[in-house]
């Protein structure tokens, strides 16, 4: 696992969103290694993270994709809503509810999915 962080860490590599995906490969191990991905200045390096760190039910990164809803890129604020609805956390729902308010179509169905995952009573949706 080292070995694929410092790959992660030389910028010069272009596809260093193919070492994010060897991360998830390693589960909760990596989750550490993929909420420090949350920040990567590479759009798709944070878009995947949010998304491995769903996959391997990291809980401990709710707060750190919650903040990603704010991120200027729209695929990464996509990715952190439906990474929040795979987590399933009500720590969420209000950030959520922001994003309903304030960005795009694209954005807002992947935020009004989540909050019917982590809250299905709030819109009628029978589990």
């Amino acid at each position: 696992m080292q070995n694929i962080v410092a790959a992660l860490a030389k910028k010069e590599n272009l596809e260093r969103w193919k070492n994010v995906v060897d991360l998830e490969k390693f589960g909760q191990p990596a989750s550490e290694f993929l909420v420090q991905a949350l920040a990567d200045e590479d759009r798709w390096v944070r878009y995947l993270a949010a998304d491995a760190l769903a996959n391997i039910g990291a809980t401990n990164s709710v707060e750190s994709i919650i903040a990603l809803l704010r991120d200027p890129e729209q695929d990464v604020r996509f990715a952190a809503a439906s990474a929040l609805g795979k987590l399933g956390d009500p720590k969420a729902i209000k950030s959520l509810q922001e994003v309903l308010k304030r960005d795009n179509g694209y954005v807002k169905i992947a935020a009004e999915e989540a909050l019917i995952k982590i809250s299905p009573d709030t819109f009628g949706v029978s589990t």
